[in-house]
């Protein structure tokens, strides 16, 4: 909850600085003229942040009195605030968020042509596949009240298969919209994409597996398990690379011009200093690793573990921010560089001398 709240709060800064340097995002993202202002994405970011803090007070009072129905409770509830804010409320904000979230999950079911809003919503949920794994944590505590049995809010409740597969949910969607796209245009390069994705799978399964046979804390491991240690080590190395190689050469278009003004660049630079696409391929190297251990779900299983992917999320949130900007930057550098070659040049007679 605390992702969505931190990313809600960088939609906002990064819609400013579109504006700024006149990127007209909202027609690239499907969005009224009026949508995406800033002072709709901070009530946004209010109503949320309020309810996030009402609701965890409660709950660490029920833990400090010991009552572990109210702390489930407390979950539930604002689960249920959540969902109701973004179901019912009539705010301009969350009545567009609807319709945007109808039409893509339109576009992601039907198996529809993919346009570059559909892919960058899909790519954003792929950000979000730890949110989604949890899921399964609230439907599991959903049962606790309603039974009034704790224990279905715990172990009894999860089931080793649930989480991997929600967390798969959003790379699944981006490789089929890739094979979609490359059934219409029959361009190789999205089959490439295609592995970029199939790529998260293995991290996301052998991560599982480990969770199940993973020995306790402390624990040496045995043989079969440090081969399993090592199969991960792999998959997750191999998704870094692939993933921070298309995110350099194909979403943000950089390292692609050898003779570029500035080196490893383009010549099409929307933001004016190009110490900050440096700064940000370095940096996406660096989150790429984290975002890769955050699919790990066995690094939950100890405290400290939780604190880590409790960190991975926070600089997931800085990662995709990051992304965000250059990735819109690049689709529209594409789409006036097709525009400058569909311009058709007319004539134009002034005293009937022709216009050179």
């Amino acid at each position: 909850v605390c992702f969505v709240n931190c990313d809600c709060g960088h939609v906002g800064d990064r819609y400013m600085i579109f504006d700024y340097v006149n990127i007209p995002f909202r027609p690239m993202l499907s969005l009224q003229s009026s949508s995406a202002q800033f002072s709709d994405i901070f009530y946004g970011v209010k109503t949320l942040s309020l309810s996030l803090l009402s609701w965890y007070l409660l709950h660490e009072l029920c833990a400090t009195l010991r009552f572990p129905l109210g702390t489930v409770a407390t979950q539930v509830a604002f689960w249920v605030t959540f969902i109701s804010l973004c179901t019912f409320s009539k705010h301009r904000l969350y009545r567009g968020a609807r319709s945007f979230i109808y039409q893509r999950m339109t576009s992601f079911l039907t198996f529809s042509e993919v346009h570059f809003v559909d892919v960058f919503t899909a790519d954003a949920l792929t950000s979000m596949s730890k949110l989604l794994a949890d899921l399964q944590v609230v439907f599991c505590s959903v049962l606790g009240i309603f039974a009034l049995n704790v224990e279905l809010a715990n172990s009894k409740c999860l089931h080793g298969v649930v989480g991997p597969s929600l967390a798969s949910l959003p790379y699944l969607i981006r490789a089929v919209q890739c094979y979609r796209t490359y059934i219409e245009t029959s361009r190789p390069h999205h089959l490439v994409n295609l592995g970029k994705y199939l790529s998260s799978f293995p991290v996301i399964w052998t991560s599982a597996l480990k969770h199940q046979l993973a020995p306790v804390e402390g624990v040496l491991l045995d043989r079969h398990d440090q081969y399993l240690q090592v199969l991960w080590l792999y998959t997750v190395t191999i998704n870094t690379l692939y993933s921070y190689l298309w995110d350099v050469l194909m979403d943000w278009g950089l390292c692609r011009s050898p003779n570029a003004k500035h080196v490893l660049l383009r010549d099409d630079l929307i933001f004016r200093h190009p110490v900050l696409y440096y700064a940000a391929m370095i940096a996406d190297l660096a989150l790429r690793l984290c975002w890769s251990l955050k699919l790990s779900s066995h690094l939950q299983q100890h405290a400290s573990g939780q604190a880590f992917v409790f960190l991975f999320e926070i600089l997931e949130v800085f990662r995709r921010f990051l992304w965000n900007f250059f990735r819109v930057e690049w689709e529209y550098v594409q789409e006036r560089r097709l525009e400058r070659r569909n311009v058709t040049y007319i004539p134009q007679t002034t005293k009937g001398i022709t216009a050179p």
